[in-house]
């Protein structure tokens, strides 16, 4: 046999994340070496069963160590074929074993480890894989099976993917832990039921479509959809279905794995929505801009009027009205062109009173419509050195999410601005807005500054108090909130402390002074 015509050497890459799975592969096939890939543990041992296999090489941490599990019993079933380990750097005995490799090794020393466990591996005649008639590998004995079904059990429960199976007519007959966790039904609930409880009203065929490609042997990869969970929220989830066949090569069923991907789906409308918002930014910022001639223009006109002494009073009154008017407009266009600006300027001096008077004065039409009565109380005028436009950014959201409550119920929006030292002597400005509007519910009041987390339904992003929080934090301030959501007595207070010069990294600050909430009820 000449050498070109010698069997490659085989080896087993396993990796739950597919990007490192796939470099690995790369890494290892530009030396010429055939790659089999498997992205869970069940899948991999699925195939080392299967498949002649010199070498495996696995990450530890697949779903709670499931990676040293499986190693165990790869080398239980096949102990001529060596098992490599890839640590992650706080992985225990990372380096002081001979089968474990730290994952920021070098590909040099990658691929020395992989060449030197080749080379000293037992050499054991590869056992050869028995096929039936329809040409299906004939899987171990049956002692040997409980084992491996044992092994796929404990794989399937320490996973962090959902991972269930059901019949051809889509009755569940198996459910994991992560599959309570995601779904909210727990295996007693939910195993002998349909899978249909789990689609959503808006999708009545899908499951319908998926069984059809099952019976035809087809698997579907990565799937993304939606599904229901107990409790009646929507999940975006990433499916994977296979059909299952028994020991002759039949299709008796359908094994699912799933993963919610619904944060995922969070941060990428985030995404759009805030690139929608630089983008609408620029617009208002370029047609503010443009509005500033004829605004000029008008404001010549009015004072020309102004002089004419044939001018009646009626006419002077109209004329007032337009002046007035006309300053209304050139302060929404200079507050509008701020916003856009003032993201970009550098620390400077920040009056928060005026800031929160700018906010205010482009959401009075709302307030005055809503019937809600402004109560201000600025004792100060709450000069800081900070960025004004993130600050703008933040106050803004602020007022607008006491007026968005408020549009539910409630009359009542107080503001506070006032300079206090704290009990560690740092000086600096106290802002407090509130509302009387209905409250945030408890269960929510603890997520409030979660990323992606909104109490609006499809009306909130989730990032808004998100990016103030942060916005306070870079300013060596703290945000805080409390919320009362009784039906008699409800609101809600947000409190920011906000020192005058940026605290040194380590210093202990005080939280804000939250007034009582009976103050906004």
């Amino acid at each position: 046999m000449t050498l070109n015509s010698a069997p490659r050497t085989t080896i087993l890459c396993v990796d739950d994340e597919e990007t490192a799975l796939y470099f690995r592969r790369l890494v290892l096939e530009q030396h010429a070496y055939r790659v089999l890939t498997a992205g869970s543990a069940q899948r991999a041992l699925e195939i080392f069963l299967h498949q002649d296999v010199d070498l495996v090489i696995s990450d530890l941490q697949l779903g709670r160590d499931a990676g040293e599990t499986l190693s165990a019993e790869m080398k239980r079933l096949r102990p001529h074929v060596p098992v490599l380990l890839l640590c992650g750097a706080s992985d225990q005995n990372s380096s002081s074993r001979n089968d474990r490799l730290d994952k920021t090794t070098s590909p040099e020393k990658f691929l020395s480890r992989v060449k030197q466990l080749l080379e000293t591996r037992p050499r054991v005649a590869p056992q050869s894989i028995q096929a039936n008639q329809n040409g299906y590998p004939v899987l171990p004995a049956d002692g040997e099976m409980d084992t491996v079904r044992a092994l796929l059990a404990e794989i399937v429960e320490s996973t962090d993917d959902a991972i269930w199976s059901k019949t051809l007519d889509g009755t569940i007959t198996s459910w994991n832990r992560a599959a309570e966790q995601m779904y909210g039904y727990s295996g007693k609930e939910i195993v002998g039921r349909n899978v249909t409880l789990l689609m959503p009203p808006d999708l009545p065929n899908e499951e319908h479509e998926i069984l059809v490609k099952m019976q035809r042997g087809e698997k579907v990869d990565h799937f993304e959809t939606r599904r229901m969970a107990k409790d009646g929220r929507i999940l975006n989830v990433s499916m994977t279905i296979s059909p299952l066949r028994d020991r002759r090569g039949r299709i008796v069923g359908v094994s699912t794995i799933a993963r919610d991907i619904s944060q995922q789906k969070l941060a990428e409308r985030a995404l759009r929505d805030s690139e929608k918002l630089a983008v609408a930014g620029r617009m208002a910022a370029t047609v503010a801009h443009e509005i500033n001639n004829p605004l000029e223009a008008l404001s010549n006109i009015f004072y020309l009027l102004r002089q004419d002494k044939n001018l009646s009073e009626l006419s002077r009154q109209f004329v007032q009205t337009g002046e007035d008017e006309l300053k209304r407009v050139t302060q929404i266009t200079r507050l509008t062109l701020g916003f856009h600006r003032d993201r970009y300027a550098l620390e400077s001096s920040v009056s928060i009173s005026d800031l929160i008077e700018n906010v205010l004065a482009l959401y009075s039409r709302k307030t005055q419509s809503l019937g809600v009565t402004v109560d201000k109380q600025f004792d100060t005028l709450g000069t800081i050195r900070g960025n004004s436009g993130e600050l703008r950014q933040v106050f803004s959201n602020l007022v607008v999410n006491a007026i968005d409550a408020l549009s539910m119920r409630g009359d009542r929006l107080i503001l506070r601005v006032r300079e206090r030292v704290n009990s560690h002597g740092v000086s600096g400005v106290s802002v407090v807005i509130a509302d009387n509007g209905p409250g945030i519910p408890r269960e929510s009041l603890c997520r409030l500054f979660e990323p992606f987390f909104t109490t609006k339904g499809d009306k909130g992003t989730g990032i808004g108090l998100w990016v103030s929080r942060g916005i306070i934090s870079k300013h060596g301030g703290v945000i805080q909130v409390k919320s009362r959501a009784n039906r008699n007595r409800s609101g809600t207070v947000f409190s920011v402390f906000i020192p005058k010069t940026v605290a040194r990294e380590g210093e202990i600050r005080e939280s804000p002074e939250l007034h009582p909430l009976s103050r906004a009820s």
